[in-house]
C-alpha cells in the first residue's frame, strides 16, 4: 500500500513541475491574486454531503465569474468567447473540507477589488471573505496555486472558470460608456445626475 501512494505522490511531483512550468505561461501578464472563501456554517455543516458541498461551492465560484465577465464585457463579447483573463484553483485546505479558491486575474486591481467583492458577496448565502491583492512575486503566486495539486491533483485545477488565452482580446475595443455604467451599476454607485459620486 505505502509502495501505491509513494509512486502515486511521485508522479503527481512530476505532474506539479510541468504544471509549474504551464502555470508560468498560464499566468504571464497578471497581475492581481485572489482568494473566495465560504463561510464556516456552510464549510463545517453536517447539513451537506462533501460532494453537495463541492457542487454548491462550484456552482457558487462559476456565477461569480460569469458576473464578472459580463460587468467587463457586453452580452455580445461574452457570448463570442470574451473572458476576463484568469487562472482558477479550487482547494480544500489541511482538514480537506475546507473549500475555497484561488486566482489570478489581468485587471486594474482597486476597480477589481471592489467589483469582486461585490459579485461575491452576491454569489450565494454561503459566501465567505474575498482577498484580492497585488501579485508581488509570480512564481509564488503560481505555486501557491497548484500547491493541493499533489495531494488531490486534476481536480484543483479549475478548467471551466480558467480563462487564460486571451490574448487576441483588445481591451480597448471594450473600454467605453457602457462598460462603466455597467461597473457603476455593480458596484452599487449612483448614476443619477447631480448625485455625488
Amino acid at each position: 500500500m505505502t509502495n501505491h501512494y509513494e509512486r502515486m505522490l511521485e508522479e503527481r511531483m512530476l505532474e506539479l513541475q510541468a504544471l509549474n512550468k504551464d502555470l508560468a505561461m498560464m499566468t504571464a501578464g497578471h497581475n492581481i491574486f485572489g482568494t473566495l472563501t465560504f463561510s464556516r456554517g456552510f464549510t463545517e455543516s453536517d447539513k451537506f454531503s462533501s460532494s453537495t458541498k463541492e457542487k454548491l461551492s462550484d456552482d457558487m465560484h462559476r456565477g461569480f465569474w460569469q458576473r464578472i465577465d459580463r460587468t467587463y464585457y457586453s452580452k455580445k463579447a461574452v457570448a463570442e468567447g470574451v473572458r476576463l483573463s484568469r487562472v482558477c484553483f479550487k482547494h480544500f485546505g489541511s482538514s480537506g473540507t475546507n473549500i475555497h479558491y484561488h486566482f489570478t486575474a489581468k485587471a486594474n486591481c482597486a476597480e477589481f477589488a471592489i467589483l469582486a467583492k461585490q459579485m461575491w458577496l452576491r454569489s450565494g448565502a454561503f459566501t465567505g471573505k474575498i482577498e484580492i491583492e497585488n501579485i508581488r512575486d509570480m512564481k509564488d503566486a503560481y505555486h501557491y496555486l497548484a500547491h493541493e495539486y499533489v495531494e488531490i491533483g486534476g481536480k484543483s485545477f479549475d478548467e471551466r472558470t480558467t480563462h487564460w488565452d486571451v490574448s487576441a482580446v483588445d481591451n480597448n475595443k471594450h473600454k467605453n460608456i457602457s462598460q462603466l455604467r455597467r461597473l457603476l451599476k455593480a458596484t452599487d454607485v449612483d448614476l443619477s445626475i447631480g448625485a455625488s459620486v
